[in-house]
């Protein structure tokens, strides 16, 4: 882990910089991966078994990360999964065109949980009309 923080070489980095790091670099590998164990989250990141413990209570105590079960039939002793709490963040976004509006909602993961289309009715287009006071005005209406 690096000791100094991104831009600022010799400038030791705090310990809630460190841990900021520790987490995103957790979260990607989660993200990237889907469910994890303690000892893979430590060998993907280069944190320690125990920092990596102090970790995930961290980011399972904030609603980031929850258990996922346990991995069993391997060597050694049984593991507990981790992995990323889609329901703890969503975001939405909107695609508007003349001919409709599109809205999609997804969660942590980027899993769509959501989406509606609502078409658009035609109308005539708004025009800019020259001199003072500047105004918006509708075309005149088309005669037959």
């Amino acid at each position: 882990m690096p000791a100094s923080a991104p831009g600022s070489p010799g400038v030791p980095g705090t310990p809630s910089l460190l841990r900021a790091i520790n987490d995103r670099a957790a979260l990607e590998a989660l993200l990237a991966r889907g469910p994890l164990t303690r000892p893979q989250i430590s060998d993907l990141t280069g944190i320690s078994k125990p920092t990596a413990s102090q970790l995930l209570a961290r980011l399972e105590d904030a609603g980031l990360v929850v258990r996922d079960g346990l991995r069993e039939g391997l060597p050694g002793r049984t593991a507990e999964l981790y992995r990323i709490n889609g329901a703890a963040a969503h975001v939405a976004g909107a695609d508007v065109t003349p001919a409709r509006i599109r809205v999609s909602v997804a969660d942590l993961t980027g899993a769509v949980v959501g989406e509606h289309t609502l078409p658009t009715p035609a109308a005539p287009a708004w025009t800019w009309s020259p001199g003072w006071p500047r105004r918006w005005t509708r075309p005149p209406p088309r005669r037959a």
